[in-house]
């Protein structure tokens, strides 16, 4: 198990960002987890809904935009710069631009992403559009330069 009180309370969004980072390098010397994963689209919308057992410790992807989170079913402590929080279903909130969560399932929970989208139902063009695959590129590209990493 990976010790994840380091992220229960950061002194900083900078220091947030090093220890769930760090959380995610850890993560990859254990055992992966196969998660299911379900896509949902409907009149402008993109829905990720996402099926985490319990006893699973896991990190999300940093998103470019703010987004809606609903967990529809179970209990999972979550981690985000603001600290620790424990949600149980049924709950819903938004998530700002930027944030990458890290959590650990208390009961198996189902998670949904609500993000808007009106392309193609083609997951790999909604990733790129919606996920920003490093805090190095996001800073890039909030100061409006090309990334060209």
């Amino acid at each position: 198990m990976v010790d994840v009180t380091e992220l229960d309370k950061p002194s900083s969004v900078a220091e947030y960002r090093d220890k769930v980072c760090a959380l995610e390098e850890a993560l990859k010397n254990h055992e992966a987890v196969e998660l299911e994963v379900k896509h949902h689209f409907a009149h402008g919308t993109y829905t990720r809904e996402l099926l985490i057992p319990k006893g699973t410790m896991l990190t999300g992807q940093i998103h470019r935009h703010s987004c809606i989170n609903i967990i529809s079913k179970g209990k999972i402590i979550a981690f985000t710069d603001k600290g620790r929080i424990e949600i149980e279903a049924p709950h819903t909130f938004v998530s700002g631009p930027g944030v990458k969560k890290a959590g650990y399932a208390l009961e198996d929970t189902i998670w949904l992403n609500v993000h808007p989208w009106d392309g193609p139902e083609d997951i790999e063009l909604i990733e790129k559009a919606t996920v920003v695959p490093s805090y190095e590129q996001l800073e890039h590209e909030s100061k409006g330069a090309l990334w060209l990493g």
